[in-house]
């Protein structure tokens, strides 16, 4: 028993140091347990409620395994870990209800077994209770009740007061906005569930979206500043468990590693009031969605006022109604793509979000950028948390594959295809384990949709390099997937895979050298008709307009996020196409003018892949002369 003594002992005193160290004036307490382990006049130590919790399992659990007893134990102990302070606001909060407490600090122990979990529920009710008895116990607890009392009357009384005219329209509007939000923003594209067809493939988000994991690998810590002293590594947490420990938070990650998608889930809970017990505090927000890549005009970034217009939201909001949500830290601002905003607008980005933290140091903030983009301690000293997104794990990886194959067959038509299907998903969750250039690819959201949509269109045959397998991707959606179902000249015209890839490479291009990521429908339609000229062949098919149409419903690589204007479904196939066009118009001092600006940088690598031997040993040299 020595080994689950010195547990036990452990287990105790992380429960007593969560109570205040102060209780030195005998008072009555709560009466919550039959034999208070609090000794008279000063609080407990930790060897009282070690023997007590020692003799519960003792005498309850005897014919549990001692290894099965101590991992119960330590787990006990993990979730007070975890649980941080728990003062007197925190306990206030659970009505003093030690079940309201456990169903709070309760964890996920599956690796436990069921008597283990069993005794691992019942300790933490035990423990519960004695610390909400301790807390009772505090000379201060009387004056600190009266004061809770006195505050929830008058909030009741608050709350039964009819509101007048304008406080009703507020409320309404609030719910016709969350409706809205949450209707946009319920369902997910997944790539590659339907190719080159014209209806899009989506499925439900709360259904297909996958929690991945995070690690802050540098806490800011201001009172090290200066000093050259890393703040502590930590170990990866669900992006869930990294939100609910801070209100201001940069996300990182590469491209495809789902930031935008999480945006979209974080607007989507909030607008439902969804969010589980680790964001329940979020429930209160308001969501905002403020996607950079539409503000990268001279008029500048818009304020509170113009919120809802510039995301797209066809409603007028009451006077004054966004900065009062902002005001009284009800707002969520959710600000997507940092890398999305040329290099030279950037510090007006910065300076804006710094203008909006200060008038409105209250609300919530998410902000999503790649990597590359902005420094490591970007906004730390503006109290922002920084995230960096990791690679998927094989759990993740398998969910995955299981949630894409799920919205195929509901896809599909009853029967068909189903059996395929089965034979699809297992062949694939078999060959990302088992082979090691597949495992490496599929390490994101993205990825992990590539491979799914080339193992069914490829019959599980898949390739094996990045390069590859972008080439094969684009094969799939530009020609194979409209030719074998026999899908030809639907908007009067019908190009070749050359033909599409060509005007795709060249917007693309253009796209990239002029630092954007969507471009005005006209803007487009005036450039192809430029570029037509050089293909008579296509000219001679229709005009402009309807080769746009053609590009944009047919090639599965364009989407138009909102009316009159187009981009590329992920920006990756945008910087794949632009570099093939780089390549191709022997731009290697272009590229290497620009090895250094973040948004050129998957530009620069994949010119590498694109280009012949004698190409690349031309394009290292001209980096070596310039020092790049």
């Amino acid at each position: 028993m020595h080994g689950l003594e010195a547990v036990v002992v452990r287990l105790a005193s992380t429960v007593v140091q969560t109570v205040a160290k102060s209780m030195l004036t005998p008072k009555p307490g709560a009466g919550l347990v039959t034999d208070p382990v609090r000794p008279l006049p000063k609080p407990a130590g930790p060897e009282k409620l070690a023997r007590v919790l020692e003799q519960r399992i003792v005498s309850g659990y005897a014919s549990v395994p001692e290894h099965e007893r101590l991992a119960a134990v330590a787990a006990v102990q993990d979730t007070f870990a975890a649980a941080g302070p728990l003062d007197a606001e925190r306990l206030f909060a659970t009505d003093l209800d030690p079940e309201r407490l456990v169903n709070e600090l309760r964890r996920p122990v599956a690796d436990l077994a069921d008597r283990a979990r069993d005794l691992y529920e019942e300790l933490l009710r035990l423990c519960c209770a004695h610390l909400v008895e301790q807390l009772t116990a505090h000379p201060t607890f009387p004056a600190r009740a009266a004061v809770e009392h006195t505050r929830r009357t008058g909030a009741l009384i608050r709350a039964q007061v009819v509101p007048g005219p304008a406080e009703s329209a507020a409320l309404g509007f609030e719910q016709q906005y969350a409706d809205f939000v949450a209707s946009t923003h319920c369902r997910l594209e997944l790539f590659g569930v339907t190719l080159g067809g014209r209806r899009r493939a989506e499925w439900p988000l709360d259904t297909a979206y996958i929690s991945l994991a995070v690690n802050n690998e540098r806490a800011y810590e201001p009172h090290r500043e200066g000093l050259g002293v890393p703040g502590a590594t930590r170990t990866p947490v669900k992006v869930e468990q990294a939100l609910a420990g801070c209100d201001r938070l940069v996300l990182r990650g590469p491209a495809g590693s789902g930031k935008s998608t999480l945006v979209q889930w974080l607007a989507l809970n909030a607008a439902r009031q969804s969010f589980g017990p680790e964001l329940a505090d979020w429930n209160r927000c308001v969501p905002f969605v403020l996607r950079l890549r539409s503000f990268n005009t001279p008029e500048g970034l818009p304020m509170p006022e113009d919120f809802l217009t510039v995301s797209g939201v066809p409603l007028r909001a009451p006077r004054g109604w966004v900065e009062e949500l902002l005001a009284r830290g009800r707002a969520l601002v959710l600000v997507d793509g940092v890398d999305e905003v040329p290099p030279r607008l950037r510090n007006r980005t910065e300076q804006w979000l710094k203008s909006l933290i200060t008038a409105f140091p209250q609300t919530r903030y998410v902000v999503t950028t790649r990597p590359s983009a902005v420094p490591e301690d970007w906004l730390a000293a503006q109290g922002f948390t920084v995230h960096t997104l990791q690679p998927m794990e094989r759990d993740d990886v398998r969910g995955f594959i299981r949630h894409w194959h799920d919205a195929v067959r509901q896809e599909c038509p009853p029967d068909a295809e189903l059996e395929s299907l089965d034979r699809y998903e297992a062949s694939l969750n078999q060959a990302v384990t088992t082979r090691r250039d597949l495992g490496r690819l599929a390490t994101n959201p993205l990825m992990c949709a590539l491979l799914c949509a080339l193992n069914r269109d490829r019959r599980m045959q898949l390739p094996r390099a990045r390069k590859e397998l972008y080439d094969a991707a684009l094969d799939m959606l530009l020609v194979r997937r409209d030719t074998e179902r026999e899908i030809t000249s639907v908007e009067g015209v019908s190009l070749s895979r050359d033909e599409l890839t060509a005007l795709l490479q060249r917007l693309a291009y253009w796209l990239i050298r002029n630092g954007q990521a969507e471009a005005a429908q006209d803007e487009v339609v005036a450039m192809l008709d430029e570029w037509l000229a050089a293909m008579p062949q296509v000219r001679e098919q229709g005009d402009a307009g309807q080769v746009f149409s053609h590009l944009l419903i047919r090639s599965g690589l364009l989407r138009e996020p909102v009316p009159g204007y187009v981009d590329f479904v992920h920006r990756t196939f945008q910087d794949y196409l632009g570099a093939k066009a780089a390549v191709e118009a022997r731009d290697f001092g272009v590229l290497v003018r620009n090895a250094h600006d973040d948004q050129w940088d998957d530009v620069v690598r994949m010119a590498v892949g694109h280009a012949r031997v004698e190409e690349r040993t031309r394009f290292r040299r001209g980096a070596w002369r310039t020092g790049r």
